[in-house]
């Protein structure tokens, strides 16, 4: 009986390992400009930049946040269904969504399903992929926190997450009135202040 307990557990073990997929150095970047460019990229699996998304203030944003990411995934020989890093936003509003990384290039001898996915332009893509959050979800002047993970599948249907050990990578960010609309209301100001001055006198 010993023995084959013994047996089906390395049996499991075996089945296992052959359908196991994993990700691996996984990035996120934002800029306030344009798709692509001017990015803060920040540590999610990976360590090669200088902070992490876990924990980070990204910093005021008026007409644009776009988020967009790079990770490894390693689909066992499978081949790759998709690779996304997703969202959640919560704060003055709630929203949430999917960006869709995009084949680069292999990390590994061409065929050895150890690849990189991304949504930054560099790699195979013909455009920047990344998602424009105020844009997206019409995001209003306010506190918010970003909670995003990223999921990787395989074609035969096995997932692998970078979810910073299944409670998600979480960070925060405001979104700030553009500078026009502080002289807009300056300006308005500044006309009701002459009109109450001149019912005064």
């Amino acid at each position: 009986m010993k023995n084959i307990s013994i047996s089906f557990l390395l049996t499991l073990l075996v089945a296992a390992t052959a359908y196991s997929q994993s990700i691996f150095n996984g990035y996120a970047y934002v800029s306030d400009t344009t798709a692509g460019t001017d990015t803060i990229w920040y540590n999610l699996s990976g360590s090669g930049q200088s902070s992490s998304l876990q924990g980070a203030d990204l910093g005021d944003f008026s007409t644009n946040l776009w988020l967009g990411g790079q990770s490894g995934f390693w689909s066992n020989g499978s081949g790759t269904q998709f690779v996304t890093l997703n969202y959640s936003i919560t704060g003055q509003a709630s929203a949430s969504g999917t960006v869709n990384y995009a084949f680069q290039y292999f990390e590994g001898p061409a065929g050895s399903n150890n690849d990189q996915w991304g949504t930054d332009a560099n790699g195979a893509n013909a455009s920047d992929l990344s998602v424009d959050l105020i844009a997206a979800h019409s995001l209003a002047a306010g506190d918010y926190n970003l909670v995003v993970y990223v999921e990787g599948k395989a074609n035969n249907n096995v997932s692998a997450f970078d979810s910073n050990g299944g409670s998600n990578y979480s960070a925060t960010f405001t979104v700030v009135p553009e500078p026009t609309t502080y002289a807009l209301l300056l300006g308005f100001a500044g006309l009701c202040f002459v009109m109450y001055k001149r019912r005064l006198s």
